[in-house]
């Protein structure tokens, strides 16, 4: 047995040693209320109401109780720069005063953010013989951390748990929202416990680039006239076709007269030597 685990109502063998001897000790339970007695003595049906009723409430009294408060986190809806730092903290209160016990022992605390390198430090507070007992219950760089319901399930207890986070904020391409914090109780299934869910969130706001303006210059318009160049037409020489002719010899007067004329030069010459 734990230090500060005592023999609290809830647990399994207390819950069936009432369902035997609560019917013989109820009328005890209600002496002080005549009314209420004297329906149970005559009314069997009343009194099985009542012994249902109490057995209810024993078995929801052991459902865990803690309250969430100091939160010191950027406010819903904050505005973060990329790359710029985020510090967050707040505290979570455990009694189990009013329920018998300060956490459920199959369940689990888990802590998430989407910063960009997470550091978590988780302390346990409480008092004993007056003086605060101080127990780290975890100290790491990661998204998630998760207290198994082990650390935190005690009897006739009250104490605090601190958390300190500090991260960064990522880097987004555009303008959106992130999780500083998401603290939620989770059964044994991984499923939320109703009204145990605290969810913070900021957004993330990246400015949007205007494009330089680049001034333009109208183009210069630049006229071209192409003149075509005329091209010759070759000219086609034509070769007539030869034609063939009859061509008639020299005429025989002509030639006698040349004979003649040579043979008086040639006398001519003979009589000059």
């Amino acid at each position: 047995m734990r230090q500060g685990d005592g023999m609290a109502a809830g647990r399994p063998w207390e819950k069936s040693a009432i369902v035997l001897y609560a019917p013989s000790c109820l009328t005890g339970i209600f002496m002080g209320f005549p009314v209420v007695e004297k329906r149970m003595n005559d009314s069997p049906v009343y009194s099985r109401c009542a012994l249902a009723a109490l057995v209810f409430f024993l078995i929801v009294m052991p459902v865990s109780a803690w309250t969430f408060s100091g939160w010191t986190g950027p406010s819903p809806g904050a505005e973060l720069q990329p790359g710029s730092k985020v510090s967050a903290g707040y505290s979570l209160s455990f009694s189990s005063f009013d329920t018998g016990k300060t956490f459920a022992s199959d369940n689990s605390l888990v802590m998430y953010t989407d910063l960009a390198d997470p550091r978590w430090v988780v302390v346990k507070t409480e008092e004993v013989n007056e003086e605060p007992l101080i127990t780290r219950l975890a100290d790491r760089q990661s998204a998630q951390v998760r207290l198994d319901g082990w650390d935190l399930s005690f009897t006739r207890k009250q104490f605090t748990v601190d958390v300190a986070l500090t991260g960064t904020v990522p880097d987004f391409d555009q303008t959106g929202e992130i999780v500083v914090l998401r603290l939620q109780e989770l059964d044994p299934e991984a499923k939320t416990v109703n009204g145990k869910l605290v969810k913070k969130t900021a957004i993330v706001v990246v400015p949007t680039t205007v494009p330089t303006a680049i001034p333009t210059t109208a183009p210069e318009e630049v006229v071209i006239e192409i003149t075509p160049v005329p091209t010759e037409n070759p000219v086609t020489k034509t070769t007539p076709a030869k034609k063939q002719t009859y061509a008639p010899g020299p005429d025989p007067l002509l030639i006698c007269t040349m004979l003649a004329g040579g043979i008086c030069i040639a006398g001519l010459f003979r009589h000059r030597h």
